[in-house]
């Protein structure tokens, strides 16, 4: 889907109606430049977090449920906003907006999930699922097979449907986030964004159709090898690892299964700290992420950083190091594979196709830090005027 829809990321379409939904999210609006160029103007978290969500969901969940549910997602977003007030548990009824609107959400996300959940029992017992729900066999394999496994344990739908809610907010709130801060510091440095067009070319064929008929085609992209993008193309991937390093600010929870003194540093004479059993361990990883005696220049963002290169050879690796975004040990995040693929993938389909400038030209300004669950978010409306490249080749 992201091959075939990454050419609508914006359609310069001036009536709202004929907008695609992560437009109208982002508030687009078609306008001419100074200089007498169109641009669309939008606000850039929305349309990257809402294009990767209606792209990258239907291999998850399937087309039918995202095109049953177009609001579904702003209500995630809305989830994950209060994620921390849903956690203690207070009532919906205190005068914190962010609680009310979180459990409204949620309770809407849920009756969403349950209604899909109940089509695909009835699919699983060889009865119409509905006219809605026409297209069932393309959701994708892991849920397809948590079916199999919640029939055989003969879990609920409330109990399915919480466990699925809970599998699409992983695979959203901290990925489509991930991408946005990438492109950010991506498109603020012309040098990197050049170099990574150059890295990304061979295995993300883009071009631009010739007119027939004095008719303009937008462009497409022909072929897009995503396996190579994660073992061929060190720069881009080094700029995932850096995003994560710098843009995510994840935790770690231990609970100590026995008495352990833990030193504060490697040097010998550091000081220790005891920690008793029983007891629990938070591990900021931030805190190491913007060490300086890990990292020189710690806050700065710096594409290359993770690229190694041996002495002598021409091979370059690139690997997350003392890097921990998705916590370690057994609770490490399972779906850690997927989300760098899904990073990778969906920067480089944005980078291939699209320009993009700060309203009003001038320098690109990272937006300020929000904290979330896992990835940052922001409160800035980074509004971005965004264009067609120019420089692809003609077929």
């Amino acid at each position: 889907m992201t091959k075939r829809n990454i050419a609508n990321l914006v359609t310069f379409s001036e009536s709202r109606v004929d907008q695609v939904g992560w437009e109208r999210t982002s508030n687009a609006e078609t306008i001419t430049k100074p200089n007498g160029e169109k641009v669309v103007e939008a606000s850039m978290m929305h349309l990257i977090r809402d294009f990767i969500a209606a792209n990258a969901n239907p291999s998850l969940i399937g087309s039918d449920f995202v095109d049953n549910n177009p609001e579904f997602f702003l209500d995630l977003w809305d989830v994950d906003k209060g994620f921390k007030w849903l956690a203690t548990g207070l009532p919906a009824w205190l005068p914190i907006p962010q609680i009310w609107r979180a459990k409204i959400a949620r309770s809407r996300s849920l009756n969403a999930v349950i209604a899909f959940e109940e089509a695909m029992e009835k699919a699983a017992n060889g009865e119409d699922p509905g006219p809605e729900w026409q297209y069932l066999e393309n959701v994708g394999p892991v849920l397809t097979e948590r079916l199999k496994l919640y029939r055989q344990l003969n879990f609920t739908m409330d109990e399915r449907a919480a466990l699925d809610l809970c599998l699409l907010w992983a695979m959203n709130a901290n990925a489509n986030m991930l991408v946005f801060w990438m492109l950010n510091h991506i498109y603020a440095d012309k040098e990197v964004l050049t170099s990574l067009r150059e890295e990304i070319a061979p295995f993300v064929h883009a071009v631009q159709p010739k007119k027939l008929f004095n008719v303009p085609e937008p462009p497409r992209i022909e072929t897009f090898d995503h396996e190579a993008l994660a073992n061929k193309c060190p720069l881009l991937k080094s700029c995932y690892v850096e995003s994560l390093r710098l843009d995510a600010a994840t935790w770690s929870f231990r609970v100590m299964q026995e008495d352990l003194v833990l030193p504060a540093s490697r040097d010998k004479d550091a000081e220790k700290f005891f920690l008793k059993k029983g007891t629990y361990a938070h591990i900021a990883h931030s805190i190491h992420h913007t060490d300086p005696a890990y990292f020189d220049d710690p806050h700065t963002w710096r594409a290359d950083r993770h690229i190694k290169r041996e002495q002598g050879d021409d091979e370059v690796s690139v690997n997350l190091g003392t890097i921990r975004p998705y916590g370690g040990g057994h609770s490490m995040c399972k779906g850690r594979a997927f989300a760098q693929k899904e990073a990778l993938v969906f920067a480089a389909a944005f980078i291939s196709m699209w320009d993009m400038e700060p309203v009003g030209g001038g320098a690109w300004k990272i937006p300020s830090y929000k904290p979330a669950t896992g990835v940052y978010s922001t409160n800035d409306d980074v509004r971005v005027w965004i264009s067609r490249r120019e420089d692809l080749p003609q077929v």
